[in-house]
């Protein structure tokens, strides 16, 4: 046995995004994986329709996934995901 030790993708995910600032837990790990992709894809200023494409998916179910997210982080809009990303440096290397 090599003594690599493997990670759900969930659990990975939530590992490498939780940024601790000041005994604070970064709020996106409270996300589900495919509200993660969409504010990822968001962050790159990628519009819906791009996002529904290329997560084979309709306009109307990503939106539902970027409210959701806006309510789990307690945020109204892209301009404040932005700033929240910023703050907890959450962001996918590129």
């Amino acid at each position: 046995m090599s003594g690599k030790r493997y990670l759900c993708q969930d659990v990975a995910s939530n590992l490498v995004f939780e940024s601790i600032e000041g005994g604070e837990a970064s709020p996106f790990t409270q996300l589900s994986q495919r509200e993660a992709e969409v504010a990822q894809m968001i962050l790159k200023g990628r519009g819906i329709q791009e996002i529904a494409d290329t997560l084979k998916l309709s306009d109307k179910t990503v939106n539902t996934y970027r409210y959701r997210l806006y309510a789990k982080l307690k945020i109204k809009n892209d301009v404040e995901l932005t700033r929240l990303a910023v703050k907890y440096h959450y962001s996918e290397p590129m």
